[in-house]
């Protein structure tokens, strides 16, 4: 799963298509995040740091196919509510570093 953060103005809710299935997004999130994420249901998860709180959704949304390879595809949604600016930025940046996956 490659993450590629646009560096304009955080919004507190935005989405990203991702290429992962549900199972492989939780398990690079924990380990993204290993001082705790939440599991709220099967896609929905939350990850806390101090005042600011991360809730993520992620919705299945297909297979992408480019020639034979298949790609699993899902849209997380985001939504940050406590902290400023600066620390939600700073979360999401540590957690879009520690997902990324090989390949550029």
């Amino acid at each position: 799963m490659s993450l590629i953060f646009n560096p304009g103005a955080l919004a507190e809710g935005f989405s990203r298509e991702l290429s992962a299935t549900p199972a492989e997004f939780e398990r690079d999130l924990r380990k993204a995040w290993p001082a705790g994420v939440v599991r709220e249901s099967d896609h929905r998860f939350c990850v806390e740091d101090g005042p600011i709180r991360l809730v993520i959704q992620v919705e299945v949304i297909g297979v992408r196919k480019i020639g034979l390879l298949e790609l699993p595809r899902l849209a997380a949604h985001y939504v940050f509510s406590g902290g400023d600016e600066a620390a939600r930025r700073q979360l999401l940046t540590r957690l879009d570093r520690a997902m990324q996956r090989g390949g550029g």
